[in-house]
């Protein structure tokens, strides 16, 4: 076998070089100092931005080539590349590499094509493929071996393999490791609160960190401080909290949120097969997402839709929506089953009006307390991270003008915000910012949910129809007086019609990006329904489930 210019000069010329996990190979604003090769281990480039202040933008594999392009061109660096893991590289200082490029054009030809191709820029990170994952014990009662032990089993029931280590592989070099996972698809590395030291070393070798402990656990010092700070800066840090066997919902979590960097937490009860295959999925990329639209009394197709996903057997792993679409969600996320989704949706909204406190239109034709009164009667004072399904919902930032994603905090109070219609129900008020229907924004928030997963994302768009706004719909029914003797006042005045669909128009731009990012659209076809008409909740339900089912055989694939 031939070896290239390249090679040549790495195997002669390189020298030796160990970065352990968290430190920086090089520099936003550096100029190059040497060509590396990464030999073991994982490096990602990172991109300080506004807001949260960085970004991961490309992951480096083994084989991948550092600084050709700096090299070449004679530029700095516009990322900071850092050791996710403990990594081996080998360097060629830059002095001696322009003195052999000037004696090699072949030489020169190869370090330009490589910094032309996909080693040179590395994996995009939206891409890449989390294979080694550190799961670390915060408390005693939780065993971490066995946890990650059944997550392992149910990873290999998806035909994948699997390496589960324990202690036992504490100080194990890149090599070695690096080894492993090439024989693997995923290698679990699993601590026990107490094994500090192989704690410390997993947090040097692994994708992401998974802190696991139970809900009464009180917060820990220890791992946090021993995570790798490139991971706990680049938020790749989750959370799972065992909760008790039979719990009605979960507890003690948001407190989590504010003390480590966590980008997603995660709640399983105790034994619990499908909330292991769950974490499977999540943890291989083969998650399903449900985003859900507002969309008035249309969206009872959403209720429709959820009934055909779970006679198909499709899983739903994370859950997001706006408007009356992010109530259906919310319902999903707190475990409710088909049944009781049904029977509270329809208690909520078809069995009498929440619109039907009118006010004087200062603020809003409607006080608002109905929807308050029965978002509180069927969510209680449930937090968005005691959920048993990760959730978002959208409202709009009327404040900033944009887009204000609710993923913590009170559920009923983000639900009521993402509800607040301009003009039919007073706006939400939240720490200085005036917050409306999220509808006008994110009227199908995919991109959001996104964020938090990497596997098929489901839309269920009711908006999307091409069945809008009718003209008898601004019309009284029944005409005159009768409007008021029959009590068909109640659920609002044709107005509330022209809001409704105003605020779920999307733009063409917006819905093409919506579209864009999703994996299965599915558009109920909701003919007949109007958008206030809160009685018409059966042919809604019809509509989304007729719609879901067209797709079953796309559906049934997601089924694990």
């Amino acid at each position: 076998m031939t070896t290239s210019a390249l090679d040549d000069v790495l195997d002669t010329e390189a020298i030796a070089l160990a970065l352990p996990g968290g430190e920086a190979l090089v520099k936003a604003s550096e100029k190059p100092d040497a060509l590396y090769r990464l030999v073991a281990g994982r490096l990602a480039e990172i991109e300080h931005i506004s807001g949260d202040g960085n970004r991961v933008v490309a992951i480096h594999r083994p084989g991948a080539l550092i600084g050709p392009a700096q090299i070449l061109g004679a530029s700095v660096y516009s990322t900071t590349i850092t050791a996710l893991r403990d990594s081996e590289l080998l360097a060629v200082p830059v002095d001696r590499l322009e003195a052999l490029l000037r004696e090699d054009p072949a030489l020169l030809a190869e370090i330009a094509r490589a910094a032309l191709t996909r080693m040179g820029a590395g994996e995009p990170a939206e891409r890449r493929k989390t294979s080694i994952l550190g799961f670390v014990g915060v408390c005693d009662s939780v065993s971490v071996r066995d946890l990650a032990d059944r997550v392992a089993a149910a990873m290999r029931g998806m035909g994948l393999k699997v390496a589960l280590l324990g202690v036992e592989a504490d100080d194990s070099p890149p090599s070695t490791l690096s080894m492993l996972e090439a024989a693997n698809d995923y290698v679990l590395l699993a601590a026990e609160r107490k094994e500090t030291e192989f704690t410390s070393f997993c947090s040097r070798q692994i994708d992401r960190l998974i802190l696991v402990g139970a809900a009464d656990t009180p917060l820990p010092e220890g791992p946090f401080t021993l995570a790798a700070a490139a991971i706990q800066r680049h938020r790749l840090v989750d959370v799972i909290l065992v909760q008790p066997p039979n719990a009605g919902h979960a507890a003690n979590s948001t407190r989590w949120l504010s003390a480590a960097p966590v980008s997603r937490l995660f709640n399983i009860r105790k034994g619990d097969r499908a909330d292991i295959d769950r974490l499977a999925r999540v943890y291989t990329g083969r998650s399903v997402a449900l985003v859900l639209s507002g969309g008035g009394a249309r969206a009872y197709a959403h209720v429709g839709a959820a009934k055909a996903l779970a006679e198909l057997g499709v899983p739903v792993d994370f859950l997001g929506g706006a408007s009356m679409g992010a109530v259906v969600a919310a319902g999903m996320a707190m475990g409710w089953g088909i049944d009781e989704l049904d029977r509270r949706i329809q208690a909520a909204f078809v069995e009498s009006s929440p619109l039907s406190d009118i006010a004087f239109p200062l603020v809003a034709m409607t006080r608002g307390h109905l929807v308050e009164a029965r978002l509180k009667a069927h969510f209680g004072d449930i937090q968005i991270s005691d959920l048993w399904r990760p959730f978002l919902c959208v409202s709009t930032d009327l404040t900033l003008g944009e887009a204000h994603p609710h993923r913590r905090g009170l559920l009923r109070a983000a639900l009521r915000a993402s509800l607040s219609l301009p003009g039919v129900l007073p706006p939400v008020v939240e720490d200085g910012h005036v917050l409306v229907d999220g509808a006008l924004t994110r009227n199908l928030p995919v991109d959001m949910v996104r964020e938090q997963h990497d596997g098929v994302t489901i839309g269920v768009d009711v908006a999307a129809s091409t069945h809008g706004l009718r003209p008898d719909d601004l019309r009284l029914h029944p005409g005159g007086l009768r409007w008021l003797l029959s009590g068909a006042w109640r659920k609002g005045p044709p107005i509330v019609s022209v809001l409704i669909r105003s605020a779920t128009l999307p733009s063409a731009r917006a819905h093409a990006l919506e579209r864009d990012a999703l994996s299965v659209e599915i558009v109920p076809d909701v003919t007949g329904v109007g958008l206030q008409d809160w009685k018409a909740y059966a042919p809604a339900v019809r509509a989304g489930y007729a719609a879901t089912m067209a797709q079953a055989d796309r559906l049934r694939a997601l089924a694990v």
